[in-house]
């Protein structure tokens, strides 16, 4: 990066430092990558041999014996019980019998507890040895949202019970402020139960979107509300927008809006309730632009077992940036997402003139203590720039292959960046599939509203005429080969098989409840009972079965899960 450009763009980093060394360390030792933090639920101590989570500085008691060890799991260290709780280094990591080496697998990879932490956690025997264990989050500074005439709104669910289910979405409606006009400037999380959440978003929704009275489970793409306006992940204490922006809300802007929260329960217990939820703060005093969240990254991720070390990557091309933005944007803030396994990641700008700017760079990246850049002069973004974004990963403590998904243990690769004026963008993000750029995939020519409304004239129509030649259950009606040649050739949401592929997996992302689940389900698998195509490079071949075991169709969307239905399709 050239001296200038650090010169021009001021960045506040809110993050903690690194030690070079300690993902080589993870390596040494079993499930090293992810022992839990003792009294911040959710949190992975990365730096297992130090007082400072993150790793780097004094040691811990652990990292003293794994030291005296030459930094090797040794039967000696494995039976040692270096914080005197009565459990072995090996019991708490996962390997009781301390016959683990580097390279495989421990015998156990859950309930594994901090070997530097005395447990169990808060009892009288361990208050004392933990008193260096540090349980508090970062404070929330916000200074706008102690200006005069700005208001707040809780948006929290009810208690709900937590379904006994590794990864779960939930959401639940609520009308926004309506009585005026306004720029929401800040949001902060309301965390109930700790042991389960990830993260939540915040949608916008249009006035003709689905109702959702009371928290049901839902997938990540929902009806009529694809706009996310307010983000939180673990770690991050709140947002606070540029003082230039505000997501519009009100009487000119977004009167309704969707929670939806992300529990993550890998001990599936059936016991636990939240009623967690977020704060808004609005004012009436607008400010200058509309803000808007755009997202870029890749949807196709496979990360073998383990593994030291998997790069992944994704460009958003000059040709893209060119086809959707009408103009400049400006970026107030960069995060970089991924789950466990993620390692490092950057996102960087290429301009025109072929100059560079790391927007985002994670050296050591933490999912549980992200790194939210803020910039103090907001980084320009022109149509004809391009974006590169690299993750990597480490897997060597998994035992199958990770794939992007929605799951905490499935992996992401996006940067996430607040930015104005919203009106700039014509689609909320840019993503790729392996190399394949989805902003060439349909031109505003397909019409998914009218698709996704079975009681829609044309929609209907297109039903009727495959069903009516076509089976749902799997063979090959005759008749039905023509029909669907027929489709693929000139429907717009079908000719091409990219295209096909995000059409079929926006048709099925939908609710359980929802009335048109099923009939998008046999439409889909009419479709492809005859579709002898070679383009489509997703299988959707598996044939659908009726409501009492249709949870299997499910399976059908699991290619494209998270934001290719909630942000990717924003404009169509």
């Amino acid at each position: 990066m050239k001296l200038a450009m650090l010169r021009v763009f001021a960045i506040v980093t809110v993050s903690i430092v690194y030690a070079n060394a300690y993902a080589g360390y993870q390596e040494r030792i079993p499930n090293g990558d992810h022992v839990p933090h003792p009294c911040k639920p959710n949190f992975i101590w990365k730096g297992v041999g130090h007082l400072n989570m993150a790793g780097g500085g004094e040691r811990n008691v652990f990292g003293q014996d794994f030291a005296k060890a030459n930094y090797e799991w040794t039967v000696e260290l494995c039976q040692k019980d270096s914080d005197g709780d009565g459990m072995s280094n090996g019991a708490e990591l996962g390997d009781p019998n301390c016959a683990w080496t580097p390279g495989t697998v421990p015998r156990h990879v859950t309930g594994i507890t901090h070997p530097g932490v005395c447990d169990p956690w808060g009892s009288e025997k361990c208050n004392e040895k933990n008193s260096w264990v540090n349980c508090d989050s970062d404070e929330f500074k916000c200074p706008a949202i102690q200006e005069e005439g700005v208001q707040k709104m809780d948006l929290r669910f009810p208690w709900t019970n937590v379904p006994d289910k590794e990864t779960t979405y939930m959401c639940m409606g609520f009308d926004l402020p309506n009585d005026g006009d306004y720029h929401m400037i800040a949001t902060t999380p309301i965390i109930n139960e700790t042991r389960v959440m990830h993260h939540i978003v915040l949608l916008a929704c249009e006035d003709d979107s689905e109702q959702i009275a009371s928290p049901r489970e839902c997938s990540m793409g929902l009806r009529g509300c694809s706009k996310a306006i307010g983000i939180w992940t673990l770690g991050l204490p709140g947002e606070c927008f540029n003082e230039e922006a505000g997501f519009r809300i009100g009487l000119n802007g977004m009167t309704k809006g969707v929670l939806q929260f992300h529990w993550t329960n890998p001990e599936r217990k059936a016991d636990l309730w939240d009623a967690s939820g977020m704060t808004i703060y609005y004012t009436n005093k607008l400010r200058k632009y509309n803000a808007g969240i755009w997202i870029t990254g890749q949807v196709y991720l496979e990360i073998p077992p383990l593994m030291p070390k998997v790069v992944q990557h994704s460009t958003c091309s000059s040709h893209c940036t060119k086809k959707t933005f009408n103009s400049s944007i400006f970026i107030t803030t960069g995060l970089n997402h991924m789950h466990y396994l993620g390692m490092s990641q950057y996102v960087k700008l290429t301009r025109s003139d072929g100059s560079e700017l790391m927007i985002t760079n994670d050296e050591h990246y933490s999912y549980d203590t992200p790194v939210l850049n803020q910039y103090d002069t907001p980084i320009e973004v022109k149509p004809g720039d391009s974006i590169e974004t690299v993750c990597t990963y480490r897997s060597i403590s998994r035992k199958k292959t990770a794939v992007y998904g929605e799951g905490t243990f499935d992996e992401m690769c996006f940067g996430i960046f607040n930015y104005y004026p919203e009106e700039a963008v014509t689609t909320g993000s840019c993503l790729t599939r392996k190399d394949f750029e989805y902003c060439d995939l349909f031109d505003g020519k397909c019409d998914f509203r009218a698709l996704r409304n079975m009681s829609h004239p044309d929609t209907k129509q297109l039903m009727d005429k495959v069903m009516d030649k076509c089976s749902y259950q799997g063979e090959c009606l005759h008749g039905c080969r023509d029909v669907v040649k027929d489709v693929l050739i000139n429907h717009e949401c079908f000719k091409n098989g990219w295209a096909k592929g995000i059409t079929y997996n926006n048709l099925l992302s939908r609710g359980v409840d929802d009335p048109d689940t099923l009939p998008a389900m046999r439409f889909v698998a009419a479709m492809q009972s005859c579709d002898c195509s070679t383009e489509n490079p997703i299988n959707y071949a598996a044939p659908i079965r009726e409501p009492e075991t249709s949870s299997s169709g499910y399976a059908i969307r699991m290619s494209f899960t998270l934001l290719t239905s909630l942000l990717l399709l924003k404009s169509m």
